[in-house]
Order: C-alpha cells, then structure tokens, then sequence
C-alpha cells in the first residue's frame, strides 16, 4: 500500500488527497510547481532516500536556488550520507553561494564531514 505525505507539511495520510487535511494545502499548488522547485521541496521529505534522490537531481542540475534549502538542511542534519550527498550537490552547483556553504563545513564537528573531499581545504 502506498502512502502519501503532503509536499507541504509532510503529514502523511493513507490515500491522496486534494486538500491536506493537516495543513490545508492544495495538492493542485504543487502540480503547479516546476520539476525544480518539487525537488526543492523534497530536500524534506521525511524518507532519507527521498531526500538524497532530490539532493542528487538538483546538484546535477546546477539548481542555484536550492542552495539556500541546501544550507539550511545542513545546519540540522545530521546524518552522514545525506551531508555528503549535500556537498557533492554544492560542489556542482559551483556559485559563490555554494561555496561559502562548503565552506562553512570546514568546522562541521564530525571529522567524517570535514574530510570529505568535496569540503575546501583550508591549506
């Protein structure tokens, strides 16, 4: 059985429905939306291999808008592949943004994050 969760809320629910009934949004406002910006908004999605498929498609892209989203699942996230799916992603998106968001990564306090090759060295 699938399910479904609201690309608004991410309140899930047995079957589709038009109308969230956790949070009101329109299913009919998501259809709207551009493939980029349905990424954008699955950088939440509460399954990690969801989150992680839209991480990769948007650095593949060179999605410079989602660096912002980007920056922001960082400084809660704590799991290790997503981070590093996330600076891979930065890494190809390659702006000034982007960068100053790998940047950032240097102080990461686990050692992991901050030797992944796709960090800046400080050398």
């Amino acid at each position: 059985m699938a399910t479904f969760y609201c690309p608004n809320c991410w309140r899930w629910g047995p079957t589709v429905q038009e109308i969230c009934p956790a949070c009101g949004y329109a299913l009919a406002d998501y259809h709207a939306l551009s493939y980029d910006e349905r990424l954008v908004r699955a950088v939440r999605h509460p399954v990690r291999e969801n989150r992680m498929i839209a991480v990769e498609l948007l650095g593949k892209r060179r999605y410079a808008p989602a660096v912002a989203e980007f920056a922001d699942l960082l400084s809660k996230e704590r799991d290790y592949y997503t981070i590093r799916e996330v600076a891979r992603a930065l890494r190809r998106i390659d702006t000034p943004e982007s960068r100053a968001v790998l940047d950032r990564l240097r102080c990461h306090s686990s050692a992991l994050v901050r030797a992944l090759p796709e960090v800046p060295c400080t050398q």
